[in-house]
């Protein structure tokens, strides 16, 4: 298999957290200019922001990122982590997981 995975987690105070979602979806959409492949966001249960990111590879993500020079700036948060994981196996099933998210 190929392509790359990104995990993140960020604490984000809950004053913050409407603002950081909107600054999230806004750099989504801008990677995915630049060649991601679209991202998840979530909660988990210690109210951590948990996002993961699909790449072509770790080369695109990192060009994407170092060009994204003029960016807004982020809303305050602890970034607490940024874990690559390359795929061994994909079974997802993007079209009956857009239907539940709709």
């Amino acid at each position: 298999m190929s392509g790359a995975v990104f995990i993140y987690r960020w604490r984000v105070a809950a004053e913050h957290e409407t603002a950081f979602l909107d600054r999230w979806r806004e750099a989504t959409r801008d990677l995915g200019n630049r060649g991601g492949l679209g991202s998840l966001i979530g909660k988990n249960k210690d109210g951590e922001l948990v996002a993961i990111a699909l790449w072509p590879d770790a080369e695109t993500r990192d060009a994407a990122f170092a060009s994204n020079g003029d960016a807004e700036p982020w809303p305050p948060n602890d970034r607490l982590a940024a874990e690559q994981i390359d795929p061994l196996s994909d079974m997802w099933k993007p079209a009956v997981w857009r239907e539940l998210n709709r």
